[in-house]
């Protein structure tokens, strides 16, 4: 008798089985998914990585040196614009290399398509369509190009600066919201079918885009409004072309052109030292008032435009969704099986 009851008894060897623990469990979920890090904590987590960076190259740059009181503010802005696109890069690479483990050019900005053909179309594309709305303006009279400012070397010289700030803005502006943030939401949505992913990833940055002009002087509700159509507009650049080089080449032209080439408010802000000295004429709602050429009705026209050029120059869709992967990783094992 003895000797059953003993048997019967639990082994002080026998190993015990705890129930997980569920707050452990809650926690990692909450967290991580199957593909580690969910979408949502790498967006903040890239954004707070882009602002401590950004205060960071800023404050490091004003302790290397005093700032000259001669600099004009075209300079001063290519600088405030050349730290704003040093921490979007830096807080990508970071990213990209070790939260993500893939190379940066999933996330839109591909090195080796840097200033290649789809940047200069976009850049064409841009200055071209802002042109042509000027000048409709002009003709139905709510917009005179005025006198020319600039004369011999200043042209090159103001012309070259501003270029180089608007391509730090084209790089900061598109690289913050359509570049890490739109490929890792777009992954995080995977689950919607088709590319619904991409498109609700698209609406939602193309908002925060729009209400991100709210605070500029000189803005309008119906520049808003276009600021957030323009979003989606390159939005579309970057699923026909694949990466944000089309898209970097637009936006710096078009601000370029409003800025320096034809001297008009970009975005409520009104930069100096601009080759001509416009004036606009008539409702606001035609003009754009003090927004600029964005504002005007017409500017429908230009986004419509840009939208048609990228669907006819750019036919296919580009830009790998999840799926896509998956499918070409399958084949390519199957392949080497075979």
């Amino acid at each position: 008798m003895n000797s059953d009851s003993q048997s019967t008894e639990p082994s002080e060897s026998s190993s015990v089985v705890l129930p997980p623990h569920r707050s452990e469990s809650l926690v990692r979920k909450i967290f991580t998914g199957a593909d580690g890090l969910r979408a949502g904590w790498k967006v903040l987590l890239f954004f707070a990585f882009v602002f401590a960076l950004t205060v960071f190259l800023g404050w490091l740059l004003r302790f290397a040196g005093k700032r000259n009181p001669k600099s004009s503010v075209s300079s001063m802005a290519f600088m405030h614009e050349f730290v704003a696109m040093a921490g979007v890069l830096m807080a990508t690479g970071i990213m990209a290399k070790w939260i993500d483990r893939k190379p940066l050019s999933y996330f839109g900005m591909p090195l080796r398509n840097a200033f290649r053909s789809t940047f200069w179309v976009g850049g064409v594309v841009g200055v071209g369509v802002l042109a042509l709305q000027l000048e409709i303006m002009h003709v139905c009279g709510w917009f005179d190009y005025g006198t020319q400012q600039l004369r011999g070397l200043e042209i090159v010289e103001y012309g070259l600066i501003w270029a180089l700030t608007f391509l730090c803005v084209g790089v900061t502006e598109e690289g913050v919201l359509r570049g890490y943030v739109q490929r890792v939401t777009t992954d995080g949505l995977s689950a919607l079918p088709g590319g619904w992913s991409f498109w609700m990833s698209a609406l939602l940055y193309s908002l925060i885009f729009g209400a991100g002009h709210i605070s500029n002087p000189g803005e309008n509700k119906f520049g808003i409004i276009m600021v957030f159509v323009d979003g989606l507009t390159m939005c579309f650049s970057l699923w026909r072309t694949g990466d944000l080089w089309f898209a970097i080449g637009n936006h710096a032209a078009w601000d370029w052109g409003e800025t320096f080439l034809f001297g008009t408010p970009d975005s409520g802000f009104r930069g100096q030292h601009a080759l001509m000295a416009p004036s606009f004429h008539g409702p606001t709602l035609w003009s754009g008032g003090t927004d600029g050429p964005e504002a005007s009705l017409l500017a429908v026209l230009s986004e419509a435009l840009i939208f048609v050029s990228i669907a006819v120059i750019y036919r296919r869709r580009k830009f790998p969704l999840i799926a896509n992967l998956c499918e070409s990783q399958e084949d390519s094992s199957e392949g080497n099986v075979g």
